[in-house]
């Protein structure tokens, strides 16, 4: 099963969110985090398939998580990440892409892309 954390501070979207995919039996939304500093304590603790990341969040952002997946300080290996934002200019999608972000996708035009490529990944995890 691929355990995922969620980095997203509105409480709507976390719920939609899971409620999506809680009808995809290879995966789990294991924990959620509504800060950065959460989700970096959840990932030194935990070890994460794949982490949904929104880039602004209630305190840092959703690249002070991503930067922490490829510090020394991570203990695992890297989990596959999907950026879910309504920050998808240009500069946000080069910055995801230089720090190894796999999927990326706007909030208000790609949430079912985004779900259905979350989905793909569980499937590929078995």
């Amino acid at each position: 099963m691929m355990r995922i954390l969620l980095v997203e501070d509105s409480k709507l979207l976390r719920d939609s969110i899971t409620e999506m995919l809680s009808g995809c039996q290879n995966l789990s939304v294991d924990a959620y985090a509504s800060n950065s500093h959460d989700a970096i304590s959840l990932l030194r603790n935990n070890k994460f398939d794949l982490i949904i990341a929104d880039i602004e969040l209630t305190e840092g952002n959703g690249f002070d998580v991503v930067k922490f997946t490829d510090s020394k300080e991570y203990p695992y290996d890297k989990p596959v990440t999907v950026m879910l934002t309504n920050h998808s200019n240009s500069y946000y999608k080069n910055l995801a892409k230089q720090l190894g972000v796999k999927y990326f996708y706007d909030k208000s035009m790609d949430f079912e892309t985004a779900i259905d490529t979350i989905e793909s990944e569980a499937k590929k995890f078995q």
